[in-house]
């Protein structure tokens, strides 16, 4: 199984540990879980990947009589997008709804070797020579 390895300079919350090994196919609903937690509605407006989804989640939490089909409808747009990202971009959208300054390094794992990118073509120990 694929995994991705992000490393913080302090410990991740809830967690002794400053390294967090996600699934990479569980990548896409760690970050949505990460955007959901976000309680000020300006920074996860602005925090949604793309000008359009932000623009449509602007105008929804603008109105008083958004109904909840219409969020529904809005959810079932991001993860649309969410599945259509690349897992470089899933990652960098991680890191963006993580404390960002906090993040200091991310590798990708494939079969217990450690890579700077996620089609696993640079093993990390390769980078440094």
């Amino acid at each position: 199984m694929d995994t991705i390895i992000f490393v913080k300079d302090r410990n991740w919350p809830d967690t002794n540990s400053r390294i967090y090994e996600i699934s990479s196919a569980d990548l896409g609903r760690k970050a949505m879980t990460s955007w959901s937690r976000i309680e000020d509605m300006q920074a996860a407006g602005y925090s949604l990947p793309g000008e359009a989804l932000q623009n449509r989640y602007f105008a929804l939490s603008n109105r008083d009589d958004a109904t909840q089909a219409e969020w529904d409808e809005f959810i079932d747009a991001l993860w649309n997008v969410v599945h259509s990202m690349t897992p470089e971009a899933l990652a960098d959208w991680f890191i963006q709804l993580n404390d960002p300054v906090t993040v200091k390094a991310h590798c990708w794992v494939h079969d217990g070797v450690e890579y700077l990118d996620a089609a696993h073509t640079l093993p990390r120990d390769e980078a440094s020579r």
